[in-house]
């Protein structure tokens, strides 16, 4: 209402100052003194009224909830990292686990110069030359458990291969190299499997009780064997013209684990670590076009969620060469003070995914800031 009142007499001396000015001019520039009197006092009216109304205050909280906002909204594009990602890894490893969400192939068929496996509850041998078939039980043996290590007795005369191997939903897998050249072990724990391992001509098999029988089967036979619920072992050496083959490809696997837990016992203390068995290998962020973040030697990586597929594993040089594909959360590397969080930036994935609308976004929030400080200021 007030700013209406001043913006009236603003008009009206407007108005009476160009009358004035025109009768001027038309009687050469004479003017009545009252004219002019009534002209100075609305002029002395109108900068009274402008010099008494209370001058705004700027709202001095403007640059302050700016700057705020800037940096909260920069710190978490720098800083924050998103929930989840995709990656691919590409790595050599010397122990590789993983949990199998749907039953399926594990292995296909390999030809082996040894098999051992331990954790049986039956073990049925079919008919040689030597003894008509027959089971063994764990219960008949007052064993929990079986072992059985089946070797031909010589390459010419004998081979063994180890079936297909199926595994149920639920099952935990590691794949690990022994200490022995071209020598690898096999752990399926969580869940009953059934093995079979095929053979043929003269074979030597040892027990849990330590005795050695050496069978001959002229014509192609198959060991049946059936595990526990808790763990059963293979320990296999590949024939020369297996080696690099071996498991089925584009396996699920969730909760992929690249370490192993070492403990050390004494009469003392009891120290259990955390070791990582990756030797080499590359991590590829998909959703960041592809970057490669290469994997030192023995440097820790470790997932708090992991869904995927391995698409391929292959035995090699007394190594697991892994191939992994998936979508992972909580993804790290290192241990302790040297943690380094793997997961991209909220920045890092706009900048990958949505390059444009971050340019015009940012640009668009700038210009915002610098008009507002401008009018800000004018207002000061």
């Amino acid at each position: 209402m007030e700013q209406n009142n001043i913006d009236k007499l603003r008009q009206m001396l407007s108005e009476k100052a160009k009358a004035a000015v025109d009768k001027s001019i038309s009687k050469d520039g004479k003017l009545a003194a009252d004219e002019i009197d009534s002209l100075e006092q609305l002029s002395r009216l109108v900068k009274l009224v402008e010099s008494s109304q209370t001058k705004r205050r700027p709202n001095l909280w403007l640059l302050p909830a700016l700057f705020l906002t800037t940096l909260t909204i920069l710190s978490i594009l720098l800083f924050g990292h998103v929930s989840e990602t995709e990656i691919e890894l590409d790595v050599t490893a010397s122990d590789v686990s993983f949990a199998v969400p749907d039953q399926q192939v594990l292995t296909t068929l390999m030809q082996l110069t040894r098999l051992g496996i331990d954790g049986l509850n039956e073990i049925r041998i079919p008919r040689s030359q030597e003894e008509d078939s027959h089971t063994i039980n764990s219960a008949d043996n007052k064993r929990e458990n079986l072992h059985v290590l089946i070797t031909p007795e010589k390459k010419e005369t004998g081979s063994v291969s180890l079936s297909s191997v199926i595994v149920p939903v639920g099952t935990r897998v590691r794949i690990y190299p022994t200490e022995i050249a071209n020598q690898y072990g096999l752990s399926l724990m969580g869940s009953s499997v059934d093995l079979r391992a095929e053979i043929f001509g003269r074979i030597q098999m040892s027990y849990s009780d330590h005795r050695s029988m050496t069978y001959n089967f002229v014509s192609p036979k198959a060991i049946v064997m059936t595990s526990d619920s808790q763990e059963v072992r293979l320990v296999f050496s590949v024939a020369n013209d297996s080696i690099g083959a071996g498991f089925s490809s584009q396996l699920a696997a969730d909760e992929l684990r690249l370490f192993q837990i070492d403990e050390f016992v004494d009469q003392k203390n009891t120290i259990v670590r955390k070791v990582s068995t990756i030797h080499s290998g590359t991590l590829y962020l998909e959703e960041l076009k592809g970057k490669e973040i290469p994997l030192r030697p023995r440097e820790q990586i470790s997932f708090k969620q992991s869904v995927g597929e391995i698409r391929t594993v292959r035995l090699n040089d007394n190594r697991v060469e892994l191939k992994y594909y998936g979508r992972v959360r909580g993804m790290d590397s290192g241990f302790g003070e040297n943690k380094r969080n793997l997961m991209p930036t909220y920045l890092e994935w706009l900048s990958a995914r949505h390059g444009l609308s971050l340019l015009w976004g940012t640009t668009l929030y700038i210009f915002g800031i610098i008009v507002g400080v401008l009018r800000w200021l004018e207002k000061v």
